[in-house]
Formats: C-alpha cells, sequence, structure tokens
C-alpha cells in the first residue's frame, strides 16, 4: 500500500461537493467504505452525499444501516450531478461510472479488486488486491490522517469499517497482513457492543428458502458445483453470495457457483446474478469470469457477475424463463471450466507483459 494520507486530502480537499457513488450491490464493504470517505470529506469541510442505485439486500445489511445511522440515498434514478462539481468511488473493479455522475471527475478511487480497467483516472488512486477488504485500504489511510476524525464520528466509523472487513474477509478466514493491521486499528475505536448486535442479525427465512433450492438442484462438473436457485427479490440479492459461501464450505468442490434471476418490478429491472466462491489459491476467477461478462471481476477466493435481462421482465411464463436461463447459464458455466486453461495461460502471459512494461518504465 503506497498511497499517502496526505494525497487524499489533497485530492478531495480540491472540489467544493462531492457525489459518494455506489456502484453494483451495496454491500457491507462498499456502503462502509463510502460512509468513512463521506467522514474524511467533512473532517476537510467538503460537502459530500452517498447514493447507490440498488436497493440493500438482507435484513443484517439493512439493520448495519440503521443501527449506525449511515446516510445513504437509494433511488433507481441517476442524480442530480449539477451541485456536484467530483465523485467518489470504492469497492468496484472500475471507476467508471458515466451513467450515475456524467461528465464529473473522479476525485477518489479506492478499490481491492483486479481491475477491469489498465489505466483509470482519478485525482487519487488506491488500489491493491493484498487487501481482503476496500475497508482495509480506507482504514488505513484515516489511521494516517493529519486532522483526525471526531470522536462520536471515529466510532461509528471504525464499527462500519470492522463490520466491512469481517463479511468481506468471510468472517476473517481470508484476512491477510493488511487486514489484520486494519483490525487492530480499528478495533481501539469500534462500538464493539455494536458491532455484535449487527453481526448477530439472523439470516431471512427467505434466504433459507434459497438455500434449500440450490442443495436440490445443484449441477456437479467436474471439481465446481453449479446451483441456481431461481427468481430472487432485488430485496434479497445478497443471499445468493451467502449461499455459495455456504455449499463451498459443505461441499467437495473445489469452486462453487451460485446464479439466480434477481427481479425488481417496482424499478423495472431483471438480471441474471451468479457468485463465485473457491477455495483454490491458483484459481483465475477474475479471468473466467471476465470471459463471460467484462463488467464482472474477482479477487482471490470469490467473485460475480450480473447480466441485464430487463427485456424479459414481462414474460408470462415464469417457469419457461426460468428453463431458458438456467439451461443457458449452466451451459455456458460448463463451458466456462472447460475453457478454464487457456484463461488460465492468457492470464499467465498478461501478467509477464505487465512485468515487462514496469520494468521499462
Amino acid at each position: 500500500m503506497k498511497a499517502s494520507s496526505k494525497a487524499l486530502a489533497a485530492s478531495i480537499a480540491r472540489y467544493r461537493n462531492i457525489l459518494i457513488v455506489i456502484k453494483g450491490s451495496p454491500d457491507p464493504d462498499a456502503i462502509a467504505s463510502s460512509y468513512a470517505m463521506s467522514a474524511v470529506c467533512r473532517s476537510l469541510n467538503v460537502s459530500c452525499s452517498m447514493i447507490a442505485t440498488k436497493k440493500i439486500s438482507l435484513p443484517e445489511n439493512r439493520a448495519f444501516v440503521d443501527i449506525l445511522g449511515i446516510p445513504l440515498g437509494i433511488s433507481p434514478h441517476a442524480p442530480d450531478t449539477r451541485e456536484f462539481d467530483a465523485y467518489i468511488i470504492t469497492d468496484h473493479p472500475s471507476l467508471a461510472a458515466r451513467e450515475l455522475v456524467g461528465d464529473l471527475p473522479c476525485a477518489v478511487y479506492i478499490d481491492h479488486h483486479e481491475p477491469a480497467e489498465e489505466k483509470p483516472k482519478a485525482d487519487f488512486i488506491l488500489r491493491d488486491v493484498e487487501a481482503g477488504s476496500t475497508c482495509t485500504l480506507v482504514a488505513l489511510l484515516i489511521r494516517e490522517l493529519e486532522k483526525g476524525l471526531e470522536p462520536g464520528i471515529m466510532t461509528s466509523v471504525a464499527t462500519a469499517l470492522l463490520y466491512g472487513i469481517y463479511t468481506d474477509t468471510d468472517k476473517y478466514s481470508h484476512a491477510g497482513r493488511l487486514d489484520y493491521e486494519a483490525l487492530d486499528y480499528l478495533s481501539r475505536y469500534a462500538d464493539h457492543d455494536t458491532f455484535n448486535r449487527i453481526s448477530s442479525t439472523p439470516l431471512s427465512r427467505e434466504t433459507l428458502r434459497l438455500l434449500k433450492n440450490a442443495i436440490e438442484n445443484k449441477t456437479p462438473y467436474k471439481d465446481w458445483l453449479i446451483a441456481g436457485v431461481g427468481f430472487v427479490d432485488s430485496g434479497e440479492r445478497d443471499s445468493i453470495a451467502i449461499i455459495a459461501d455456504f455449499l463451498l464450505k459443505r461441499e467437495q468442490f473445489s469452486t462453487v457457483i451460485v446464479f439466480a434471476a434477481v427481479e425488481d418490478p417496482e424499478w423495472g429491472h431483471l438480471t441474471i446474478d451468479a457468485s463465485f466462491r473457491s477455495s483454490s489459491e491458483l484459481l483465475n476467477l477474475d479471468g473466467i469470469i471476465k470471459q463471460i461478462s467484462p463488467d464482472g471481476g474477482a479477487r482471490r477466493f470469490k467473485g460475480a457477475y450480473q447480466v441485464d435481462i430487463d427485456y424479459f421482465l414481462h414474460c408470462p411464463d415464469r417457469h419457461k424463463l426460468w428453463d431458458v436461463i438456467q439451461l443457458s447459464t449452466v451451459e455456458l458455466l460448463k463451458k466456462s471450466r472447460e475453457d478454464m486453461y487457456i484463461t488460465e495461460l492468457k492470464g499467465f502471459y498478461q501478467k509477464i507483459r505487465n512485468r515487462f512494461r514496469n520494468y521499462f518504465k
């Protein structure tokens, strides 16, 4: 981690009013890192607003936002950007968000995924795939800020960041050196009673129902397990990832993919969402997913992609539609498994080329 907190503060202080956008599903890592950046903005007397264009999924994630009072606006529509002069984005493989921010410049981009673009343009960039969570990187930046956060704000932010790391490292099971360094720092300021209250929120009945669907409809293929769970309300979107985590621990497969048709009739959206989980440290999940969808991505052990199928939102025969989605997705994933070694070789040669480029810079 080479970026400095001084450079972060200078990049934010250049602007008057910043829009903080959550691109993709607002999970705890994205929410907490965005919340922390809003606190940093305010500590520098820069106005800001946080927005997401997808609903918060899962009861525990909604409880997380409610209990900590995180000021997150949620709307299916792009915000009016005329009052803002820059944007911040965290926890996403790409900072490209023209559909949300128009022509606003990017003030800050912080992420821990494999990149979706080689040379992102922002005043401040911190991307480190060795971190298990974007919250880890944000916490280590806050630790070095010359002007720290006020005590009350720091308690709330530290608790949020702690929870973001907890969820994105699968309850610390995939935590590394940087994560433990951040946890050591955050634990001094976090409200541990509040953290325990958030982390003990039970799974919803819908998540348990979908888990049953996954177990009943799993398709083994070599060392992969593929499971479709059917139609899922957008408010339960994160159940897909939770089920993938569960099956990886329960079943004897190195890689698990769980997918669903996620529908939101109110906002007029229908997507295919797939979550990948793997126990293999050598598997290039990011390369495999990007062969399916360039907008998807992964880091070590976990990844996801989403495909927009709004066109089929009003299909009158849901059973036939799901049959098509399931058959197509399973066959696509089987082909991805067959092509895996070609993808691995491409990734290997790309790394070699990047090393040569960096050497001669």
